[in-house]
């Protein structure tokens, strides 16, 4: 189990740019020889895209709620359209 967990910080480090050079020239070299080990990158790159384009989704609903609150005070409002009419 501790093998794994260390092969999935190993790739995040990879996917995130994070390994000193010496050593993601031997991820990269492993990535080419070992297609299980290949999936498993693959796999773990969707999951950051997955996380990512969540996280993105998330921020989109604060920042519409945000808005809605805003032009909810009509003050804000009143001073939103004077300064784009």
């Amino acid at each position: 189990m501790r093998s794994e967990l260390n092969e999935i910080c190993l790739i995040d480090q990879w996917l995130l740019h994070q390994l000193p050079e010496a050593e993601a020239k031997d991820f990269e070299a492993r990535l080419l020889l070992d297609e299980a080990f290949a999936e498993k990158v693959e796999a773990q790159r969707i999951c950051h895209r997955l996380i990512r384009h969540y996280a993105r989704r998330q921020e989109r609903f604060r920042l519409e709620a945000i808005y809605r609150l805003l032009m909810e005070e009509a003050g804000f409002a009143h001073q939103l359209n004077t300064i784009f009419t």
